[in-house]
Protein backbone atom coordinates (compact mmCIF):
# COMPACT_ATOMS: atom_id res chain seq x y z
CA UNK A 1 0.00 0.00 0.00
CA UNK A 2 1.26 3.44 -0.86
CA UNK A 3 -0.02 6.90 -0.02
CA UNK A 4 -0.98 7.35 -3.66
CA UNK A 5 -3.10 4.20 -3.55
CA UNK A 6 -4.60 5.28 -0.23
CA UNK A 7 -5.58 8.60 -1.80
CA UNK A 8 -7.33 6.66 -4.59
CA UNK A 9 -9.41 4.59 -2.15
CA UNK A 10 -10.07 7.36 0.37
CA UNK A 11 -13.40 8.38 -1.17
CA UNK A 12 -14.90 4.84 -1.10
CA UNK A 13 -13.57 4.36 2.44
CA UNK A 14 -15.23 7.59 3.54
CA UNK A 15 -18.52 6.37 2.04
CA UNK A 16 -18.22 2.99 3.77
CA UNK A 17 -17.42 4.52 7.18
CA UNK A 18 -20.27 7.04 6.71
CA UNK A 19 -22.70 4.17 6.06
CA UNK A 20 -21.50 2.44 9.23
CA UNK A 21 -22.03 5.69 11.17
CA UNK A 22 -25.53 6.01 9.74
CA UNK A 23 -26.31 2.41 10.73
CA UNK A 24 -25.17 3.09 14.28
CA UNK A 25 -27.22 6.27 14.48
CA UNK A 26 -30.31 4.36 13.30
CA UNK A 27 -29.64 1.66 15.89
CA UNK A 28 -29.18 4.26 18.63
CA UNK A 29 -32.52 5.80 17.66
CA UNK A 30 -34.36 2.53 18.39
CA UNK A 31 -33.69 2.60 22.11
CA UNK A 32 -35.28 -0.05 24.33
CA UNK A 33 -37.12 -2.98 22.78
CA UNK A 34 -40.90 -2.87 22.94
CA UNK A 35 -42.08 -5.59 25.29
CA UNK A 36 -44.89 -6.07 27.74
CA UNK A 37 -42.67 -5.22 30.70
CA UNK A 38 -45.26 -6.36 33.26
CA UNK A 39 -45.05 -9.93 31.93
CA UNK A 40 -41.32 -10.20 32.70
CA UNK A 41 -39.85 -10.97 36.08
CA UNK A 42 -38.16 -7.90 37.65
CA UNK A 43 -34.72 -9.56 37.64
CA UNK A 44 -35.09 -10.49 33.96
CA UNK A 45 -36.17 -6.94 33.10
CA UNK A 46 -33.14 -5.51 34.88
CA UNK A 47 -30.78 -7.83 33.00
CA UNK A 48 -32.32 -6.87 29.65
CA UNK A 49 -32.37 -3.12 30.30
CA UNK A 50 -28.78 -3.20 31.60
CA UNK A 51 -27.57 -5.08 28.52
CA UNK A 52 -29.38 -2.70 26.16
CA UNK A 53 -27.90 0.31 27.97
CA UNK A 54 -24.43 -1.28 27.84
CA UNK A 55 -24.86 -1.87 24.11
CA UNK A 56 -25.85 1.77 23.58
CA UNK A 57 -22.64 2.87 25.31
CA UNK A 58 -20.66 0.62 22.99
CA UNK A 59 -22.46 2.18 20.01
CA UNK A 60 -21.32 5.59 21.19
CA UNK A 61 -17.68 4.50 21.54
CA UNK A 62 -17.68 2.92 18.06
CA UNK A 63 -19.37 6.02 16.66
CA UNK A 64 -16.58 8.17 18.14
CA UNK A 65 -13.99 5.82 16.61
CA UNK A 66 -15.67 6.09 13.22
CA UNK A 67 -15.80 9.87 13.43
CA UNK A 68 -12.07 9.90 14.21
CA UNK A 69 -11.45 7.62 11.22
CA UNK A 70 -13.55 9.88 8.99
CA UNK A 71 -11.62 12.91 10.18
CA UNK A 72 -8.28 11.22 9.44
CA UNK A 73 -9.44 10.08 6.01
CA UNK A 74 -10.74 13.56 5.16
CA UNK A 75 -7.50 15.11 6.37
CA UNK A 76 -5.47 12.68 4.25
CA UNK A 77 -7.52 13.52 1.20
CA UNK A 78 -6.48 17.17 1.61
CA UNK A 79 -2.80 16.63 2.48
CA UNK A 80 -0.32 16.37 -0.34
CA UNK A 81 1.80 13.22 -0.57
CA UNK A 82 4.96 15.36 -0.51
CA UNK A 83 4.16 16.38 3.08
CA UNK A 84 5.44 13.06 4.42
CA UNK A 85 8.60 12.84 2.31
CA UNK A 86 10.69 14.62 4.94
CA UNK A 87 9.88 11.97 7.53
CA UNK A 88 12.03 8.88 7.63
CA UNK A 89 9.10 6.45 7.98
CA UNK A 90 6.31 8.98 7.42
CA UNK A 91 4.26 7.16 4.79
CA UNK A 92 4.60 3.83 6.61
CA UNK A 93 3.45 5.30 9.92
CA UNK A 94 0.49 7.05 8.29
CA UNK A 95 -0.53 3.92 6.40
CA UNK A 96 -0.21 1.79 9.55
CA UNK A 97 -2.29 4.27 11.55
CA UNK A 98 -5.03 4.47 8.91
CA UNK A 99 -5.03 0.69 8.46
CA UNK A 100 -5.31 0.20 12.22
CA UNK A 101 -8.23 2.63 12.44
CA UNK A 102 -10.03 0.92 9.55
CA UNK A 103 -9.42 -2.54 11.01
CA UNK A 104 -10.65 -1.42 14.40
CA UNK A 105 -13.78 0.11 12.85
CA UNK A 106 -14.60 -3.08 10.97
CA UNK A 107 -13.93 -5.37 13.92
CA UNK A 108 -16.04 -3.20 16.26
CA UNK A 109 -18.91 -3.25 13.76
CA UNK A 110 -18.71 -7.04 13.68
CA UNK A 111 -18.75 -7.07 17.48
CA UNK A 112 -21.79 -4.81 17.50
CA UNK A 113 -23.63 -7.13 15.13
CA UNK A 114 -22.77 -10.03 17.45
CA UNK A 115 -23.98 -8.06 20.49
CA UNK A 116 -27.23 -7.16 18.72
CA UNK A 117 -27.90 -10.83 18.04
CA UNK A 118 -27.02 -11.55 21.67
CA UNK A 119 -29.67 -9.05 22.80
CA UNK A 120 -32.20 -10.60 20.40
CA UNK A 121 -31.47 -14.06 21.87
CA UNK A 122 -31.97 -12.67 25.37
CA UNK A 123 -35.27 -11.07 24.32
CA UNK A 124 -36.41 -14.36 22.80
CA UNK A 125 -35.56 -16.24 25.99
CA UNK A 126 -37.41 -13.74 28.18
CA UNK A 127 -40.46 -13.63 25.90
CA UNK A 128 -40.63 -17.43 25.66
CA UNK A 129 -40.32 -17.82 29.44
CA UNK A 130 -43.01 -15.20 29.97
CA UNK A 131 -45.33 -16.94 27.51
CA UNK A 132 -44.67 -20.31 29.19
CA UNK A 133 -45.47 -18.82 32.62
CA UNK A 134 -48.70 -17.33 31.29
CA UNK A 135 -49.71 -20.64 29.69
CA UNK A 136 -48.98 -22.54 32.92
CA UNK A 137 -50.90 -19.97 34.97
CA UNK A 138 -53.86 -20.19 32.57
CA UNK A 139 -53.85 -24.01 32.62
CA UNK A 140 -53.61 -24.04 36.43
CA UNK A 141 -56.51 -21.60 36.71
CA UNK A 142 -58.65 -23.67 34.32
CA UNK A 143 -57.83 -26.88 36.22
CA UNK A 144 -58.74 -25.27 39.53
CA UNK A 145 -62.01 -24.00 38.09
CA UNK A 146 -62.81 -27.50 36.77
CA UNK A 147 -62.10 -29.10 40.15
CA UNK A 148 -64.24 -26.47 41.90
CA UNK A 149 -67.07 -27.05 39.40
CA UNK A 150 -66.94 -30.80 40.02
CA UNK A 151 -66.92 -30.29 43.79
CA UNK A 152 -69.81 -27.86 43.67
CA UNK A 153 -72.02 -30.13 41.55
CA UNK A 154 -73.03 -32.08 44.70
CA UNK A 155 -72.51 -35.52 43.24
CA UNK A 156 -73.61 -38.33 45.54
CA UNK A 157 -71.78 -41.57 46.01
CA UNK A 158 -73.64 -44.56 44.61
CA UNK A 159 -73.52 -48.12 45.80
CA UNK A 160 -70.80 -50.18 44.25
CA UNK A 161 -71.78 -53.38 42.43
CA UNK A 162 -70.58 -56.66 43.87
CA UNK A 163 -67.43 -58.03 42.27
CA UNK A 164 -68.03 -61.41 40.66
CA UNK A 165 -65.19 -63.77 39.77
CA UNK A 166 -64.98 -65.40 36.38
CA UNK A 167 -65.53 -69.16 36.46
CA UNK A 168 -62.41 -71.31 36.15
CA UNK A 169 -62.58 -73.37 32.94
CA UNK A 170 -59.53 -75.46 33.75
CA UNK A 171 -57.54 -74.05 30.82
CA UNK A 172 -59.92 -75.50 28.18
CA UNK A 173 -61.35 -72.23 27.08
CA UNK A 174 -65.00 -71.27 26.96
CA UNK A 175 -66.17 -73.48 24.05
CA UNK A 176 -66.79 -76.49 26.27
CA UNK A 177 -65.10 -78.98 23.91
Amino acid sequence: MTLALLKDVTQPLIVAISIMCAALLVRLNRGMPTLDWQSLEPAERKVLTYRVLELSREYMSVLALQFLTLFVLLALSLIKEKTFTGWANGPTVVLAFVGSLLGLCLSRMGYIVWRDTDIVRLQKKLIDESADRQAIDKASKEALETVNTIRSSALKETSKPEVVSWPDTGGKGTTGS
